[in-house]
């Protein structure tokens, strides 16, 4: 058929390559050859390339485009990215059941309420002995006892059958991949975010789009049209044979092959060229979402339909069952076969089928209730232990790390184990030159999991602990449990080295304060070279930059890259500085809590440690505890300790929490990058920082042709040069101000 309407031609070919991805990728049924497929891409390209003013960002030849990133910005989740909890065998499989069925039974429900009304009716008559009170004592100790053998049936007879529920459960694969939040407005593709932190990830997007599986835009119809908003999680993963395509080329070419698919997959995301990433072929499979606005969905299989309806490919193995005992039976029958799939998969993935459901039994600070992970039997391996060496850690702990023969286990060639503590070497009695069984914990991290005496060679010494810091030779003291069990040694000087350096990298990376460009590698080369003896250091390293450049390896792009994650590190927060010291019992959650309820470095250096570990949030005990309030007090009113606060202080490091989003801020600035430099009199950058996050806009540190908005105080220096020859629109402060006044970022053009 001849076509003379460019337009038209155009958005047929779209249309039906559109409908062969899907074909391809959904339906597992493609119906033309690659060579078919290829001919019709090319014809598109041509006709784009004749009419340029006709191209649109969501055409299937839009997958690759644009220049190399400078480095991946840090973007906000709608809703939290939490990890899934795991178990590894039936019985903790079942107690997870049988909590989500007391949480829902409805009669368990009436139980609770009929037990709550009888504590309540005995509130006025506590303490009281007179008879009518010791009477109805009597009475509501019967009524409960009732109650409770009457719960208890009903948990026996559910526990024979499973536990069933009112919706069922979903079972589906876990692929062993890389998490991602695909963001889609109006039904374009808009942002594609890794999980991060769960709170924050890094925005792939323009990887992702190189990806076939991925729809650009939702195949929406009239009868389901697509959500104003629309998150589909899911995993990116690569096919085993595309891994080991790309690890024979890494050979043939005398590079480091990949050591799992997993590994290659996250390589791949963190590439900046996104030419690289579509030769690497990676693939997708949906299994959750964020956040939807404009549609409702009352179950998660009703979801993947709607999903399958738009394009959006998710595991055609989910299946629904009725009672865990058929969970069971599912995760037994696809051990089986896990093997005969393209792709790694570690386990299953067991959840609730109803949302409401889920609504009703929530979240930890970590995991979803209404989910869990079966995770398959690690792989085990056998070797022989050749050396145990102590590490020091950012908290001064010394942890035993074992150097073994080098073996294959679960995907990888594995010479280093950790042996946790002396007191699990003295209760595995493990000796040089045993013969060790290793696993994967998590099929991660390996562990030794036991010693084979019968192969102990005779007349093996135990080992020995350290009785001194193997680093700075200090005093070592050991830590008990109640028992007498030594669950811990740590080295006392807080001047150690080792420490320091551990303190650091944990101090820069994801989770903390996630300075771009400041891996473990780069902190123990600064700290050779004298340049990092402190937190402080490194908020001073731009006046360094002669010595960085003198560094090995360190051209003038990556020292530039360094010193802009290093700028942008200084607003993170207080919760973020606080996780990032390393001090003992202080991780992300406790980090928190302690920041949303003090506010700032200061009001929490003012609180009694009483204080610290009895505060509540809202109206419910806080969970500190006496353990950590000790800690953190102990570290803010240390003299190490008070010196770093004022370091950071100095270095304008914002030690207050973050700028909380209001719920009804008009997200004014969605879909625009401001970049903020120069010196600023009417506010900080931070507040400008957490303005324009409030009313949904970005913020990065670095200009480029992705930036929408430059703010520019006196002395910009060279960000305003190159705004302006970007064509940036650059903004005054008083600009600034009109703009967010004016609340008309929408009608705005860039000159």
């Amino acid at each position: 058929m001849t076509h003379t309407d460019p337009q038209q031609e155009i958005d047929q070919l779209r249309d039906e390559i559109r409908k062969h991805d899907r074909r391809y990728y959904v339906d597992a049924a493609p119906t033309i050859t690659d060579q078919e497929y290829d001919e019709l891409l090319d014809r598109l390209k041509q006709l784009e390339a004749e009419h340029p003013e006709l191209l649109t960002t969501d055409s299937p030849t839009q997958r690759v485009g644009g220049e190399p990133l400078e480095g991946f910005r840090t973007v906000p989740h709608a809703r939290p990215m939490l990890s899934i909890d795991n178990t590894y065998d039936v019985e903790n499989l079942s107690k997870w059941a049988q909590r989500c069925f007391e949480a829902l039974d409805p009669r368990l429900t009436e139980i609770e309420a009929e037990l709550a009304a009888i504590d309540q009716r005995e509130a006025p008559i506590k303490g009281k002995r007179d008879k009518e009170s010791q009477s109805l004592r009597k009475q509501g100790k019967e009524q409960r006892e009732t109650l409770r053998v009457k719960a208890d049936e009903i948990l026996v007879a559910a526990a024979k059958c499973g536990y069933t529920i009112e919706g069922d459960y979903l079972a589906e694969p876990k692929i062993d991949g890389v998490a991602i939040n695909l963001r889609y407005e109006n039904g374009l593709l808009m942002l594609a975010s890794t999980r991060g932190d769960g709170t924050h990830g890094d925005d792939v997007t323009q990887n992702i789009r190189t990806i076939h599986a991925i729809p650009l835009r939702l195949a929406a119809t009239a009868a389901l049209p697509a959500p104003e908003v629309l998150e589909v999680r899911g995993e990116i993963f690569l096919p085993n044979a595309e891994f080991q395509r790309i690890n024979q080329a890494f050979l043939d070419a005398g590079k480091e092959p990949f050591a799992n698919p997993r590994n290659a997959t996250a390589g791949t995301l963190k590439q900046l060229d996104s030419m690289a990433v579509a030769e690497r072929r990676l693939q997708f499979l949906a299994h959750g979402q964020g956040e939807v606005v404009g549609m409702e969905f009352d179950t998660h299989t009703r979801f993947l339909e709607a999903l399958a309806a738009w394009g959006v490919p998710a595991s055609p193995l989910a299946k629904l069952c009725r009672s865990i005992h058929e969970v069971w039976k599912l995760i037994e029958q696809f051990d089986a076969q896990r093997d005969q799939l393209a792709y790694d998969v570690d386990g299953v993935v067991v959840k609730l089928d109803r949302f409401d459901q889920r609504e009703q039994l929530g979240t930890t600070s970590r995991f979803p209730r209404w989910c869990i992970a079966y995770k398959y039997p690690a792989e085990q391996a056998v070797t022989k232990l050749l050396q145990v060496d102590w590490q020091v850690g950012k908290t001064g702990k010394l942890t035993p790390r074992a150097t073994m023969e080098p073996v294959f286990v679960a995907g990888t060639t594995v010479q280093h184990a950790t042996l946790h503590n002396y007191g699990e070497i003295l209760r595995k009695d493990i000796r040089i030159g045993d013969t060790v069984i290793i696993e994967k914990a998590g099929e991660i991290i390996p562990q030794v999991v036991r010693v084979d005496l019968d192969q102990r060679p005779a007349n093996l010494p135990p080992l020995e602990p350290p009785e001194k810091c193997p680093d700075c030779a200090g005093e070592v003291e050991a830590e008990q449990d109640d028992t007498g069990k030594e669950t811990a040694r740590y080295c006392m000087n807080p001047e150690c080295p080792a420490q320091l350096r551990e303190r650091l990298i944990h101090f820069a990376a994801r989770g903390q304060m996630d300075i771009d460009g400041m891996g473990e590698k780069i902190v123990l080369q600064l700290a050779d070279a004298g340049l990092l003896n402190s937190f402080g250091d490194i908020f001073e390293l731009h006046k360094k930059r002669e010595q960085l450049l003198a560094l090995d390896r360190m051209g003038e792009k990556k020292a530039d890259n360094l010193l802009a994650g290093i700028e942008a590190a200084k607003a993170r927060g207080l919760d973020r500085v606080l996780c990032g010291l390393g001090i003992r019992h202080i991780g992300s959650t406790v980090a928190r809590i302690l920041a949303k309820h003090y506010g700032t470095i200061k009001t929490l250096q003012e609180a009694t440690r009483e204080d610290i570990q009895s505060f509540q949030t809202d109206g419910q005990e806080s969970g500190i505890g006496p353990e950590i309030a000790t800690s953190i007090h102990h570290f803010l009113h240390s003299p190490a300790g008070k010196h770093v606060i004022e370091e950071l202080r100095a270095a304008n490091v914002t030690l207050a929490v973050s700028q909380p989003i209001e719920q009804n801020t008009p997200q004014i600035f969605a879909g625009k990058t401001f970049v903020v430099t120069g010196k600023l009199e009417k506010c900080t950058r931070d507040e400008i920082h957490a303005l324009v996050e409030q009313h949904g806009g970005k913020t990065s540190s670095s200009v480029s042709k992705n930036t929408d908005y430059l703010v520019a105080g006196q002395k910009a220096g060279s960000k305003l040069v190159k705004a302006e020859q970007l064509g940036v629109r650059v903004l005054s402060e008083s600009q600034w101000e009109e703009l967010l006044d004016r609340h008309e970022v929408g009608q705005e053009k860039r000159p």
